[in-house]
């Protein structure tokens, strides 16, 4: 088994950052003056050469690995930084084309227009399908150069093998980009003006939606590659774990951060009162979401003690596995949903890639399956690791159900050519219960110790049962719903075990002489409590989520100005309309008066009529509070002034966006080395 040799130390990184910084000032001057069939053949000519270095580099490794041949790996891993270097033209040049309104390309036409702002010419590079591959084959060339320059020193064996999966699926990707769904075509005569972006991507949680996805779906590339190194090369220990942790961590933050944009963007714009709808390419990246989750807390155990290799092999490959499936559903219209592009020509190479996929990962894992195999190590029920192993079979469960509802309609086709739809109530039934026993988990997971509990842990539980009983017997009293009641009663037991362990290990710090408050600050440094912090905020998230859905009232009116109505605790006037016309658009809101008994306020609940798209959308008024938000929708209007009203009252909404900062927080704090790593370091 050949070793790569190791690079040299980098020095100072300062000069290197701002030579590329004045190299791509250069490019994007030479580009700029290269607007038009210039423009165009340049970012077609980097993608070609993008896929020939990746072809070539694949060869090389191939040869160089087979015959054990230093200097063709050596030269395969070069080539495998060419790519990354080859898109960043391309993709510059196509950003090039969208701010100086260059309707040469036919890109740039159909996803933008004179007077589309400039955030949102640039956010164009993904607002339509060949562009968002081109920005989705970018950032995979670019994890695979840096996953090189990152692991070519610590990881010599295992590398060359992950950065040619890694050459293989650029290559897919390319071939796409540059046969299929080239953003560089161009009109024989230019239009004068563009159609504009999809009035929907109007809006700034589109902006951010879309690239954290792809970061997302994008970073698991790096831990599966390095997977299917570990099973090549049969160096199937926790090393590739280790190797790839923080890649993993960060392509989890990536999605959840992208889920969460993607949910405050819906609740904002789509004007149905809601963040979830279990729409199908929700579901395609929850689903990921929800293995690559199992995947971080079963790669512990593999970390820790290293048992559960199997199980990772499986979560890996699974993760990685419905990431591409996201993007299969999401670009050729197989299923219906306001998020997928239109049909094109990709689904049948897609389809093909995937089956490829799925079998060649499969074929590997069977392949070293009896390496896989966990030493004789007796997980106990009663244990940390026993929680975990619930932890996994649920979450893949979980998983498989929202696969199989989101599937179901093209299922049914195939097998009696008629579509089947499943409704959220069927998602509801199976998150309802799945959902209260994860949090249940969580919380005797926290309590339990590794390896085996004894008589002393069941101490550990009077506090959390306590809370347990307490919240439990409040909410039935209060709000007498069984769900609800079973849903609080848990998150109380699992925030009191939560907040004890953070007790637990203040006090270990008070008796070496910090501090109270100081110990709470060292320990939310710490990665262990960093997690504590992901599982606080899960909760908070869930609070909401639970009261948003149990609680809410809706109401339609149809009033004339000066007349009103009520819901819960809101009388509403409605005082007058007003328009506007502006490029492109046709502006109507209604004015409303809002009195909850306490305050005042006053709502504008818009109504925008897209002319390019012959589309209008709705921009809802929301008054939003901890308690509750008031979300008021203009549904329709007359030219006398009398309109449509669509009001919803959502309790605690606000409560999941803190949640999910707290979230993110928690996941970086997770994702810093541990302290005798950074010691040694």
């Amino acid at each position: 088994m050949e070793t790569i040799a190791a690079a040299p130390p980098s020095g100072r990184r300062w000069p290197g950052a701002v030579a590329a910084v004045l190299m791509g000032a250069g490019l994007a001057t030479i580009l700029w003056s290269l607007r038009g069939e210039g423009l165009a053949l340049v970012g077609s000519a980097a993608l070609w050469i993008a896929l020939a270095s990746t072809v070539y580099g694949i060869a090389a490794l191939l040869y160089g690995l087979k015959h054990a041949q230093p200097v063709w790996t050596a030269s395969g891993l070069n080539a495998a930084l060419t790519p990354a270097l080859f898109l960043s033209v391309a993709l510059l040049a196509l950003l090039v084309a969208l701010v100086t309104h260059d309707f040469t390309l036919v890109y740039v036409a159909r996803n933008s227009s004179l007077d589309t702002p400039l955030l949102y010419r640039m956010s164009g590079l993904w607002g339509g399908q060949a562009g968002s591959l081109l920005f989705w084959t970018w950032m995979l060339s670019a994890f695979a150069a840096l996953a090189q320059l990152r692991h070519r020193r610590t990881d010599p064996v295992l590398l060359p093998y992950a950065i040619l999966v890694l050459s293989v699926v650029l290559a897919f990707f390319l071939v796409l980009v540059a046969v299929f769904e080239n953003p560089f075509r161009t009109f024989e005569v230019p239009p004068p003006d563009g159609r504009g972006l999809n009035p929907l991507l109007l809006d700034p949680g589109m902006v951010m939606h879309p690239p954290l996805l792809y970061l997302g779906f994008v970073g698991f590339s790096v831990p599966y590659a390095f997977a299917m190194a570990a099973l090549l090369t049969g160096r199937l220990d926790r090393n590739w774990i280790v190797a790839t942790r923080g890649w993993t961590l960060f392509a989890w933050a990536a999605l959840s951060a992208g889920i969460l944009a993607g949910g405050w963007w819906a609740y904002r714009v789509l004007g149905w009162g809601g963040y979830w709808g279990w729409d199908p390419v929700e579901n395609a990246s929850l689903v990921p979401w929800l293995l690559g989750t199992a995947y971080l807390h079963s790669a512990l155990l593999q970390e820790r003690a290293g048992i559960f290799t199997a199980w990772n092999m499986v979560l890996v490959i699974l993760t990685f596995a419905m990431s591409q499936l996201g993007t299969f559903l999401t670009r050729t219209g197989l299923v219906a949903s306001v998020h997928t592009f239109a049909q094109s020509e990709i689904a049948t190479p897609f389809l093909v890639y995937l089956c490829g996929l799925v079998g060649a990962s499969s074929g590997l894992a069977a392949w070293r399956w009896d390496q896989l195999r966990d030493r004789a190590v007796t997980v106990f029920v009663a244990s940390r690791e026993g929680m975990f192993l619930f932890n996994n079979v649920l979450f893949l469960g979980f998983a498989f159900a929202v696969l199989l509802g989101t599937l179901f309609p093209v299922l049914t086709e195939a097998v009696q050519g008629v579509q089947v739809f499943v409704g959220p109530p069927y998602f509801r039934q199976v998150s309802g219960p799945v959902g209260i026993a994860l949090l249940t988990l969580m919380g005797i997971a926290t309590l339990l110790p590794w390896r085996r509990a004894t008589r002393k842990t069941l101490l550990r539980f009077r506090f959390p049962l306590a809370a347990l009983l307490a919240a439990g017997i409040a909410a039935g009293v209060l709000l007498r719903r069984p769900g609800v009641v079973a849903a609080l009663a848990v998150v109380a037991f699992t925030a009191a075990s939560t907040l004890q362990e953070y007790h637990r290990g203040a006090s270990v710090q008070v008796a070496r002489g910090k501090t109270y408050l100081a110990a709470l600050w060292r320990l939310l440094q710490d990665r262990r409590y960093g997690g504590y912090l992901v599982h606080l905020a899960v909760l908070v998230m869930a609070v909401g989520i639970v009261g948003s859905h149990a609680y809410v009232r809706e109401r339609e009116a149809t009033v004339r100005p000066g007349e009103g109505f009520r819901i819960g605790r809101y009388e509403i006037t409605y005082r007058r309309l007003g328009a506007e016309e502006a490029p492109g658009v046709q502006r109507t809101w209604a004015e409303l008066e809002v009195r909850d008994g306490r305050r005042t306020a006053a709502l504008r609940p818009l109504r925008v009529y897209h002319l390019r798209w012959d589309q209008p959308t709705s921009h809802p008024a929301i008054l939003s509070t901890f308690r509750e938000d008031l979300y008021v929708v203009l549904e329709a209007f007359e030219p006398a002034g009398r309109v449509t009203l669509r009001v919803w009252v959502n309790p605690m909404v606000r409560w999941i966006w803190t949640g999910g900062v707290l979230f993110l927080i928690g996941t970086l704090i997770t994702a810093r080395p541990s302290r005798s790593r950074r010691t040694k370091e």
